[in-house]
């Protein structure tokens, strides 16, 4: 038998006895509670159903208090919220170089705006935002990362909903990327992507679904000697489907059950180095999933991943998947969130079939006064090429301020330090990134 089918066995056997525990225990009211957390009175770093989906700090400025957010203009049933973020940058190794590396003072300057609707049932949100990066010294890295966030929601009953969000971007890669190309500029990428989902609740039990759709392209640079860096074999599409069950076994756990497909094409039939990278894979896994006295809400689920390349010179990489994300709120002001992943990410690094890649994530949100946000971040991951016995370590640490003065205008900071260990030559830096904010918004 595959493990994966112990897997789901073994969450079957946990669901049927959950119904014989939950025959003998209280039933609880737990589906009609309010969540203390979402209270007015709340702070609005533990009103977030999914903090550590902005790591980044996007929307620090957003997490506030009430009374120093912007009243913004009204358009009828929506409200535009425009901004303007200012940043001053040092960072202490641009190129993220092994030895001798490179630091410079970098500006950023970034628009935005956010249009979002006020109904009474449904959503539609929409974001546009462009980053201008100028460079004091390495202006050959100057560069512009733009992009249009489309995402709503159609509640059809109670307990059932429908989800879409449609992004479509242009970035660069980053410098300290695996993959980076190391040209003489960094490396733009565009991207486009599409996730539909679903969501239906009946009594105990609750199934989800989402149908991912995403499209990169990667342009070519050329080297300080003046020849061509071909990206263009790294053009891909990216199919994914995942399906997930749950089952309330008794109040505050459920069984989990969670299965997903995914099917990556690449543009080219063979890349520069005669491989087809191109591959179909698989996840299955299965665990719990908690929600005990509205202080802590998470999944743990523990399983079975495989991916298979079309090219039969590239190992087809395999083994336990695990997957568990906890938003633990110790206090109305206070969110922390741990999590831990196992994931297959491609790569382009040379007899390499994927990256498998391990992490552990920390973040640590606060509201230390009305107007005063804290937020630390910190990460271990540890990454292994399949194939070429080849694997590294990156380890991170960020915290962030934001200080609002009042709903128009706020101040943040920031310091961040990365440090890369790889096996390969030349692979491993150390970086440093301190930075200032002003913000401006209506």
């Amino acid at each position: 038998m595959s493990r994966s089918a112990i897997a789901i066995l073994s969450v079957l056997l946990l669901t049927q006895a959950g119904e014989t525990l939950a025959q003998g225990a209280p039933q609880l009211p737990t589906q009609n509670q309010r969540d203390p957390r979402r209270l007015p009175n709340s702070a609005n770093v533990t009103k977030e159903a999914t903090p550590e989906r902005d790591v980044e700090g996007r929307d620090d400025e957003d997490r506030v208090a009430d009374a120093y957010q912007p009243k913004g203009i009204e358009l009828g049933s929506f409200l535009l919220l425009p901004q303007l973020e200012t940043d001053v940058m040092y960072n202490t190794n641009v190129f993220a170089q092994e030895n001798d590396g490179k630091s410079d003072f970098i500006a950023r300057i970034a628009p935005e705006l956010k249009l979002r609707s006020r109904f009474a049932t449904h959503a539609v949100n929409i974001t546009a935002r462009a980053e201008q990066f100028l460079f004091k010294t390495y202006s050959q890295d100057n560069h512009l990362d733009a992009g249009v966030t489309v995402d709503g929601r159609y509640d059809l009953a109670r307990g059932s909903e429908l989800t879409d969000l449609f992004d479509i971007a242009q970035r660069y890669e980053d410098r300290g990327s695996p993959d980076a190309a190391g040209g003489k500029r960094p490396t733009r990428t565009r991207s486009l992507q599409n996730n539909f989902g679903g969501k239906h609740q009946a009594g105990r039990y609750t199934f989800s679904g989402e149908l991912a759709t995403a499209r990169r392209v990667f342009d070519d640079v050329t080297t300080d000697t003046g020849s061509i860096i071909n990206n263009s074999d790294r053009d891909r599409w990216e199919n994914s489907l995942t399906v997930r069950g749950g089952y309330e076994m008794f109040p505050g756990y459920s069984a989990v059950v969670e299965v997903g497909g995914n099917n990556r094409r690449y543009d080219d039939q063979l890349d520069d180095a005669g491989f087809n990278r191109s591959s179909v894979g698989y996840r299955a896994a299965a665990g719990v999933g908690v929600d005990i006295s509205q202080l802590i809400r998470g999944d743990f689920l523990v399983g079975y991943y495989q991916q298979d390349y079309r090219d039969a010179r590239l190992k087809d990489p395999s083994g336990l998947s695990f997957r568990a994300t906890f938003n633990w709120t110790p206090s109305r002001l206070t969110v922390i969130v741990p999590s831990l992943e196992r994931s297959v990410l491609e790569t382009t690094q040379f007899n390499a079939s994927a990256m498998v890649r391990s992490g552990i994530n920390l973040l640590v949100r606060h509201e230390y006064q009305r107007n005063i946000v804290l937020t630390g971040i910190g990460s271990i991951n540890y990454d292994e090429f399949e194939g070429i016995n080849r694997s590294a370590w990156t380890y991170e640490a960020r915290g962030r301020v934001v200080y609002a003065f009042n709903p128009e205008v706020y101040v943040g900071g920031e310091i961040g330090y990365r440090q890369r260990d790889s096996e390969l030559a030349g692979q491993s830096y150390q970086q440093l990134v301190t930075l200032a904010r002003l913000g401006l918004r209506m």
